[in-house]
């Protein structure tokens, strides 16, 4: 199967009706994301509950990141030290792009696991080449 990356700005989307992009990514959830093997970071988690706590509230934290635990269908993979390295080149390499670090590391997580998809509404990772989904915007 398939693998899919899923960036905190897809979580943010399905998770708040306030989000622009909610209504495409609940589409593109329940319909054409089922084929793929869902992977997220530990990074991407903890970056999108301080979101959800700062944008909608704490109990929606709460809720998000315990479904998301309990999920069977959804790989979290850890930041680890090889992780970290490998980002801190993609982060140095870059110098004409405004990559976060947290990009990098999700970068790394999809070039060290050989993930070309990204369910995500941040173009940084066409920037870096890979196929985003669903595909609704043009590159900066």
């Amino acid at each position: 199967m398939k693998q899919l990356f899923i960036d905190s700005s897809a979580w943010l989307a399905l998770e708040s009706s306030r989000d622009q992009y909610h209504d495409i990514a609940l589409a593109f959830a329940q319909k054409e994301a089922r084929q793929f093997q869902w992977v997220t970071t530990n990074w991407i988690l903890s970056e999108t509950v301080t979101l959800l706590r700062r944008r909608a509230n704490h109990a929606v934290a709460i809720r998000f990141m315990e479904r998301l635990r309990a999920s069977k269908k959804l790989r979290i993979v850890r930041i680890e030290t090889p992780h970290e390295e490998l980002a801190w080149v993609i982060f140095k390499r870059y110098n004409d792009k405004d990559f976060g670090f947290v990009d990098c590391t999700s970068l790394a997580i999809m070039e060290i696991h050989g993930i070309n998809h990204a369910f995500t509404f941040d173009h940084h990772f066409r920037q870096f080449g890979y196929d985003t989904l669903p595909n609704i915007y043009s590159p900066r």
